[in-house]
């Protein structure tokens, strides 16, 4: 089948050549070049790397304007393919073909721009959906869905990269049996992008609810909270269960070491955190038993 494929970022690259292998790719559409890392250095993204590699054709742009319109036009394309393009398709694309997205949740939960990590977060919707376009977000009729559950202790990032490879054989599956879609059945529930402000981490929480946070934040924006006046980003962290044994009670918030040199944190509904990886501001990361002789004495989360 020929092919139009929208994308930019990793993920997005890696559904890409799974996709070229399986059909013809007669164009690629991805966001331009941009500033990467410390030193800023003008990188293509992802999705322009793999399609240099597998020598298909490339159209940067950050909209489909006039000349994007005409290159879609010329392509002469049975169907669009878009996985995290990171701008709207717009009616005059949508109207020339057929544009089906590969979305990280079971529609019609968590629309927006990061279902995966809601899902995590919340513990519901958790799947890979492949939707048909349109001028809602993320409310075009459903071709296929696949139901998915997360690894223990996996992190969003990683698990970013599992239900990529899952929803890509999902959408080959869905291109080869030209399934009949169907509307979007559910209470639907919204996934904005978060934010660093978002990820702050609130104690008030279940150890469990803020494990699921921590997880669902890995890699980006990453869960933090300030400790001291300075923020401490939490990377790892585990709900042990049972109640880890000490000598004192505690405040919410409070970090204390557990009779088995374990460093927790206490959380709402009696729940207690066990942090084992944390990142001070300005420092490398470093495991929680370290940071915790570093404070000498009583501490807590602001």
């Amino acid at each position: 089948m020929r092919l139009i494929f929208a994308g930019t970022p990793e993920v997005a690259a890696r559904s890409l050549e799974l996709v070229a292998s399986n059909h013809e790719v007669v164009l690629v559409l991805t966001r331009p070049d941009a500033p990467i890392g410390r030193k800023r250095i003008v990188t293509p993204s992802p999705v322009a790397q793999k399609a240099g590699d597998l020598g298909l054709a490339v159209h940067k742009t950050n909209k489909i304007d006039d000349q994007a319109l005409a290159l879609i036009q010329e392509a002469n394309a049975e169907k669009a393919i878009v996985v995290a393009f990171g701008a709207m398709i717009p009616q005059a694309a949508l109207s020339r073909l057929s544009w089906w997205n590969l979305h990280f949740s079971m529609l019609p939960e968590w629309r927006g721009a990061t279902p995966l990590q809601h899902s995590m977060m919340h513990d519901t919707g958790i799947g890979v959906s492949v939707f048909l376009l349109d001028q809602g977000l993320d409310r075009g009729m459903i071709i296929a869905q696949e139901p998915l559950s997360f690894l223990k202790d996996e992190t969003a990032g990683q698990a970013l990269e599992r239900f990529t490879d899952v929803g890509a054989k999902v959408l080959l599956d869905a291109l080869d049996e030209a399934l009949e879609p169907m509307p979007q059945v559910g209470i639907s529930s919204s996934a904005p992008k978060l934010t660093r402000l978002d990820a702050k981490i609130s104690f008030t929480k279940s150890a469990t609810e803020l494990q699921r946070f921590i997880r669902a934040t890995n890699p980006e924006p990453m869960a933090w909270a300030n400790q001291n006046g300075e923020p401490v980003r939490i990377l790892v962290a585990s709900n042990p269960g049972a109640k880890p044994e000490f000598d004192t009670t505690h405040d919410i918030g409070e970090i204390f070491k557990a009779d088995n040199n374990e460093i927790f944190v206490q959380c709402g509904n009696s729940s207690f955190l066990k942090l084992e990886l944390v990142q001070p501001a300005g420092k490398r990361e470093t495991e929680a038993n370290n940071w915790w002789n570093g404070l000498k004495g009583r501490a807590k989360f602001d």
